[in-house]
Order: C-alpha cells, then sequence, then structure tokens
C-alpha cells in the first residue's frame, strides 16, 4: 500500500433529474453537504437524468451542471443508460459543459488511482446512443477491456474501480460480460474497491480482496456517499454528514452494506 494522504470523494448516482423542485432540492442539498464537508472531488455515476426528448435531455444537464457547479472541486461525470436514452455520449458531455470528455477515464487523488469504465455499449460492440439500446444488456467491449488492461498494468498506485453497471455478479443490472471484467480486475492485484450504481439498493460483496459495493439510488432519498482514501485503504461513508468523523470500514459493511 502507498503512502495515501487521505483523500475522500463524494459519490452520487442515479440521480433522475427531471426538472421537478424535489430532484432540485434534494441534488442542492446533496451538494451542499459534500461542500460543506470539505469533499476533495467529486464523481456522479450515471443516470443523471430522466427526459422526454433530444432537447429535453440537453436542459435537464445543464441543469444538473449548474447544480453542481456549486462544488468547487475538480467534477468527473459518467453516463448512464437513462442518459443517452434521447442523445449521444458525446452529447452528454457538451450539454454538462464537459465537451471532448470521453465516457471511460481515469484519475489520480491521494495515492489512488481511479478508473472509471464505461458499460454503456451493447453486445455487438455498438455504444449507446439516440435509445438504441436495451439496457439490460449492457456491454464492456473487448476493445475497452484491453485498455482497462493497460491502465491496470501502468499503475504504480492502487486502484479504485467505478462503472454505472454492476460488475459483481449475474444480474439485469450488470453488463453481460461480468466475468470478464471482474478477470482482468482479479488478475491485476492491484483492485481493491469497485463503486457501482444502476440497482438502486445498497450491496456489498466481497470476492478474492476486492469490495463491490453498490450504491442505492439518489433518486430515491439516497444521501451523498463518500469514499475515504488513506494508507489504511478504502473507507465507505454512505449517506454522509459533514459532521461524521468516521464511516464505515468495509469490514463492518458486513452487517451494514454500502
Amino acid at each position: 500500500m502507498s503512502s495515501a494522504i487521505q483523500t475522500r470523494i463524494g459519490l452520487l448516482t442515479d440521480i433522475h433529474y427531471d426538472g421537478g423542485c424535489p430532484a432540485m432540492n434534494r441534488l442542492y442539498d446533496a451538494i451542499a453537504l459534500l461542500k460543506a464537508g470539505g469533499v476533495d472531488a467529486l464523481v456522479v455515476m450515471g443516470d443523471l437524468v430522466n427526459a422526454e426528448g433530444e432537447a429535453h435531455a440537453k436542459r435537464l444537464l445543464q441543469e444538473v451542471a449548474a447544480l453542481c457547479d456549486a462544488y468547487t472541486g475538480p467534477t468527473y461525470f459518467m453516463p448512464g443508460n437513462h442518459d443517452l436514452d434521447h442523445i449521444s455520449k458525446a452529447e452528454f458531455y457538451n450539454a454538462l459543459g464537459h465537451a471532448g470528455n470521453a465516457a471511460r477515464f481515469d484519475f489520480e487523488t491521494g495515492g489512488y488511482k481511479i478508473i472509471c469504465i464505461d458499460g454503456n455499449f451493447s453486445p455487438n460492440g455498438n455504444a449507446y446512443e439516440l435509445g438504441n439500446f436495451e439496457w439490460q444488456k449492457a456491454f464492456v467491449p473487448e476493445e475497452q477491456l484491453d485498455w482497462l488492461r493497460g491502465r491496470l498494468a501502468a499503475s504504480l498506485l492502487p486502484v479504485v474501480v467505478i462503472s454505472h453497471q454492476r460488475i459483481d455478479k449475474e444480474s439485469s443490472y450488470a453488463v453481460r460480460n461480468h466475468a470478464d471484467v471482474r478477470d482482468v480486475l482479479f488478475l491485476s492485484d492491484k483492485v481493491k474497491a469497485v463503486l457501482q450504481g444502476h440497482n438502486h439498493e445498497d450491496d456489498l460483496i466481497q470476492a478474492k480482496g476486492v469490495s463491490f459495493y453498490t450504491l442505492s439510488a439518489h433518486a430515491d432519498d439516497a444521501g451523498p456517499a463518500v469514499m475515504q482514501l488513506d494508507s489504511k485503504g478504502v473507507r465507505l461513508i454512505r449517506d454522509y454528514e459533514p459532521s461524521f468523523s468516521s464511516g464505515v470500514t468495509e469490514e463492518a459493511n458486513e452487517n451494514n452494506p454500502a
């Protein structure tokens, strides 16, 4: 384990923002909590909006971006299947004011590498866009698996992987080739934790030294989560409050799953 400086990353998934006042207030409050707590970065893990058409999707994404701008640290957006019902991934990032960003990416913080993967593909390799998909048939193409292998091999740091879809087990909420993705992670022997959304429920599965946390949906009133990284490992704090000085460790999550 590297001598990581304690770093906290805010996590929001499945916002399903529809422009209504309850959704707006819920997101405003979540961002205010993370800002007040001095969280070092924010990752929004997909399914930002529920839209009724192209123009509506772009307007909702602009509103989400404006609300998230109240948080002043680095913010990373990942698309989910609902975000691509009416637009492409490029249009998703354009609407958020992050033109040119890729849906798969990685960054380093606090002595860890964070790798965000993109499961928004069909098994034939076609990228999700304009609703050209069945959400139960998500897939991580071989080309992206090669990219993931390369990122893992090159990393001198322990790794956390973030995915909108589940990759921990067989499920309609998982990518179809979840076993292949897991094999890549296990073989690297560098991945300490995986964060997932999409399923709208808290869950924890531990396998081969990796903790797979599934986070419940912000749209269902789940508060923001915080992933704390330091030399002791990865700690997940659910329903984060700035007044909390400690969170739920991986071991404790067996009784209070992430």
